[in-house]
């Protein structure tokens, strides 16, 4: 099957540096927030910058969360970006407490600045490294050693399920940095600004 890349438009967020990323591995890929349009592609990208509680209230006015949790639920291939990966959980406490589309069991929680550490700065931005949970990873071939990406977030994931977690990093504490459960993937980091190494693992989900 040709691989044809959607990314679900709910105006929030990067929608166009994702577009650019998947073009610049090889591929082409349609930006829409149309369910029929959505539904015809074979791999899925849920970008996203912003606040929880609003991106919940924008995919619930374009009638985009059965879909989502449809899709998910198909293990067709989908992908989470940053604020994508959050809105899978169950609940967040950002802004107060708000319910998310609950693909995976867990929470969003704000960093805490831990005590001793005044430097540490909330939010996490910037690159840091990350390390896998699994051997032989396949989303993570041809990219060397513990990899370097690129953050921006003040909340972070905490899966009920240890299972789901694929990368890990450390940030005050060790954090969830991404998930996995067969070809649902989402990392809190932005592969579109990670250079050579998230262009590679773009390409590696492509390749599902």
């Amino acid at each position: 099957m040709a691989v044809r890349v959607g990314i679900v438009d709910y105006q929030m967020g990067n929608l166009r540096s994702v577009q650019k990323a998947v073009e610049r591995v090889g591929y082409n890929a349609i930006v829409t927030g149309d369910v029929k349009e959505l539904s015809q592609v074979s791999h899925l990208i849920l970008p996203g910058v912003g606040a929880f509680g609003d991106a919940m209230a924008e995919l619930k006015k374009r009638r985009l969360v059965a879909f989502l949790q449809e899709w998910a639920e198909s293990e067709k291939p989908f992908l989470g970006i940053c604020l994508g990966m959050q809105l899978l959980f169950e609940t967040s406490q950002e802004g107060g407490s708000h319910e998310g589309l609950a693909i995976l069991p867990g929470q969003v929680l704000r960093f805490e600045q831990p005590i001793g550490m005044p430097s540490m700065k909330i939010p996490h931005m910037g690159w840091n490294q990350v390390k896998t949970t699994r051997s032989n990873d396949e989303l993570l071939s041809n990219i060397q050693g513990d990899p370097f990406f690129y953050f921006v977030h003040s909340y972070y994931v905490k899966p009920t399920d240890d299972e789901v977690v694929w990368l890990q990093c450390d940030y005050g504490s060790t954090f969830c940095a991404a998930v996995r459960r067969d070809r649902l993937v989402a990392t809190q980091f932005h592969p579109e600004k990670s250079q050579r190494d998230g262009l590679q693992l773009l390409t590696n989900f492509l390749q599902m």
